[in-house]
């Protein structure tokens, strides 16, 4: 079972298929946090740290390896996921730790929930778990819920080259697995919400700001006169956020 989170700082992590809204939807977090006078930190898996860049790499199927005297292929599942658990591990003690103790919220894009959902499709899940077991237990997973076709959609306006696991048949056996290892870690005591991410974005903005308060034990007042924030109210003028980001 994960770390419990006991420093000051609350994590919240944001989950969902590729194309879900989950980065956009963390960067409006951070910003409608640092409105409220609480300062926040945006980070993401796969990280920028060393074992970070080679799964990127290896995601965007510029990563192979060379077995003796054989054609190149992609690594094997397996190493992918002791490199998204090492990459995690570095995650923590190098950048999430160090925010939390100083009483930082931090907001990150994808966790190892995704590990469970994406590795498990050709790894066993209950290792993959296990390689987790140190890593640290958020205070809330927000997870987007949106169909895979939708997801495939969006992703298809959004990136000129195609990723692993973009297709439309291994995004929806990952949309099953995910459904598999939130109910898994809801019974471990984890707090995981699932809400619909097919509505525009301020909509969801809403509702993971409901969450985000009582969480954090705040009022419900700062919401608008019909309990949804306005677009305008999302981003402030000199705000250049891209609103198709994934």
């Amino acid at each position: 079972m994960p770390v419990p989170n006991n420093y000051r700082g609350r994590f919240i992590v944001f989950e969902g298929l590729d194309g879900c809204g989950s980065t956009t939807q963390a960067e409006l977090l951070v910003r409608w946090l640092a409105r409220q006078g609480r300062e926040a930190h945006y980070t993401k898996e796969p990280t920028t740290g060393p074992f970070g860049a080679a799964l990127q790499m290896h995601i965007s199927k510029r990563l192979m390896a060379a077995p003796r005297e054989r054609p190149k292929v992609p690594l094997n599942e397996a190493t992918v996921a002791l490199a998204f658990a090492a990459d995690r591990m570095d995650h923590i003690h190098n950048e999430v730790g160090p925010f939390l103790e100083d009483g930082i919220t931090v907001i990150a894009d994808r966790y190892y929930l995704s590990s469970l959902a994406y590795q498990s499709l050709t790894a066993d899940y209950a290792w993959i778990k296990a390689l987790n077991r140190a890593a640290l237990r958020p205070d809330l997973t927000i997870f987007l819920s949106v169909p895979p076709a939708v997801c495939k959609r969006r992703m298809e306006k959004q990136r000129q080259h195609v990723e692993l696991y973009e297709e439309i048949e291994k995004l929806r056996e990952v949309d099953e697995q995910y459904q598999f290892a939130i109910k898994d870690l809801a019974t471990d005591g984890e707090y995981i919400v699932s809400i619909d991410g097919d509505r525009p974005i301020n909509e969801v903005h809403t509702d993971a700001v409901r969450l985000v308060r009582k969480l954090l034990g705040k009022s419900s007042s700062g919401l608008g006169s019909n309990g949804q924030i306005s677009l305008s109210e999302l981003l402030d003028s000199d705000d250049a956020l891209t609103l198709s980001k994934g």
